[in-house]
């Protein structure tokens, strides 16, 4: 949108509707957010799958669920804390990439003489961060199943 409005004389009408024009950006960040949350969770849930047979993920989900205590184990917190790190991670994992993507398109427009590697720097960013983020949400999703597998363990054992 900044590169349409900043490089064209289109404004698409929304210059005579300042608050429409915001609330359809916010709208459309919200939808986008939304749709790439709902892609993340496929991801986690094809880890699920994939980590099931090693870690009984499912079982260890439930049980971990339906467990009470009279004072929180620290692990329960700690878990927590891990489950919110790869949430962050699958978010990001979107939106560096779009960052970059978004950064390049407008560094390209500003400066013409130098779009091949503009290009190719923003296409290497896109694809670098988009990977390493991949790879640590997969990890964290990992130290997730041991810990909970754990957890439940001691917690049966005691």
């Amino acid at each position: 949108m900044l590169a349409l409005v900043q490089n064209t004389s289109a404004t698409l009408g929304l210059d005579k509707y300042p608050t429409l024009a915001n609330a359809l950006i916010f709208a459309s960040a919200a939808v986008a957010g939304s749709l790439l949350e709902g892609i993340g969770t496929n991801f986690e849930v094809a880890w699920d799958k994939e980590r099931e047979e090693q870690y009984s993920v499912t079982s260890n989900w439930h049980d971990y669920l339906f467990r009470s205590f009279d004072k929180e184990p620290v692990g329960y917190r700690y878990l927590s804390r891990l489950v919110t790190t790869l949430y962050f991670e699958l978010t990001m994992m979107f939106a560096v990439p779009s960052f970059f993507l978004g950064a390049g398109l407008l560094a390209a427009l500003r400066f013409p003489s130098v779009f091949i590697p503009i290009v190719i720097v923003a296409v290497a960013a896109m694809v670098g961060s988009g990977l390493y983020l991949h790879k640590q949400a997969k990890c964290t999703h990992k130290v997730i199943c041991e810990t909970r597998m754990e957890l439940n363990r001691r917690a049966t054992a005691s």
